[in-house]
């Protein structure tokens, strides 16, 4: 098998992932750099960062969940906590999906799924951190 470029990588995951996710998320799923710009809604966004060349490629991709923050009364918007717990919760299910599929990759969860703010959009976002690995010899 040869390795295989960051662009390639992350066109299978997404095309892996997309009928998983959209059972799941209220807005569209994007590969990396096509999420529309000042777009405030359920999104996903995939992104390979990283692919060595080796004769073990390994690699990192992330996939991040935007969650709109919520109006609970307090005078700002807020974590929507309940949405990003069960988005989080979703990172073994998409790991295994990977693995089920026919890509020849090795997938794992390569650091715990966390959230993060965007306190200039109004929202939240959920990391899931997938590492990869492909014996290419």
């Amino acid at each position: 098998m040869a390795v295989k470029s960051t662009p390639e990588i992350e066109q299978r995951m997404f095309e892996v992932l997309e009928p998983l996710l959209k059972q799941y998320i209220r807005g569209g799923f994007y590969p990396s750099d096509c999420r529309p710009a000042d777009q405030h809604a359920e999104d996903g966004v995939l992104i390979v960062s990283t692919a060595n060349a080796s004769q073990i490629q390994e690699g990192r991709a992330k996939l991040n969940i935007y969650i709109p923050d919520i109006d609970c009364g307090v005078g700002r918007a807020v974590p929507d906590k309940g949405r990003i717990q069960a988005l989080a919760a979703l990172d073994n299910a998409l790991v295994d999906a990977l693995n089920e599929a026919d890509t020849d990759y090795d997938f794992f969860l390569s650091d715990a799924t966390h959230s993060l703010g965007e306190p200039d959009m109004e929202e939240h976002f959920v990391n899931i951190n997938i590492g990869f690995r492909l014996i290419t010899f």
